[in-house]
């Protein structure tokens, strides 16, 4: 059993990193809010490219120094055109601790939009701003980062 699931994720990790290297390639990021105590990391897989975007899966990790570390999946929509600016929104879930433990997890809900601007080659920084919440909180982080395409420049 353990080893369908070992294959069956290792075909989808193959096909996702086919589909993005084809779409431009896979995209980290790694990010701060500067108005509060929080940390972020993200990568982005482009998925397709339809009606002047390109429509990405993203996946974060936060920790919040002061509050909800958490996971969460984002569907992404950036402009297909855009070559020193890049602008994009989405919106996703995703899961937030209250506690030390796996028993105070929260289902939370949040969009997205944000730009980013590139620097040298396949880096660059965003600025971007992230409103959510779960049953007992609506928040908002504003977040500055760096990013980094494998796979090339756009």
């Amino acid at each position: 059993m353990i080893s369908a699931i070992r294959l069956t994720l290792t075909v989808v990790s193959f096909a996702f990193a086919g589909a993005a290297w084809a779409q431009g390639g896979l995209q980290f990021g790694v990010s701060v809010n500067p108005m509060g105590p929080t940390l972020n990391g993200n990568v982005s897989v482009p998925m397709f490219e339809w009606g002047g975007a390109v429509h990405a899966a993203r996946g974060d990790v936060t920790y919040g120094f002061a509050g909800l570390p958490g996971v969460s999946l984002t569907y992404q929509l950036s402009d297909a055109l855009a070559r020193e600016l890049r602008t994009y929104v989405g919106f996703g879930a995703g899961v937030g601790f209250v506690g030390e433990d796996a028993a105070s997890a929260l289902l939370t809900l949040h969009g997205l939009a944000g730009a980013n601007a590139r620097l040298l080659g396949p880096l660059g920084a965003y600025g971007e701003v992230v409103v959510g919440g779960s049953a007992l909180a609506t928040n908002m982080r504003f977040a500055l980062g760096v990013s980094y395409e494998l796979g090339g420049e756009r």
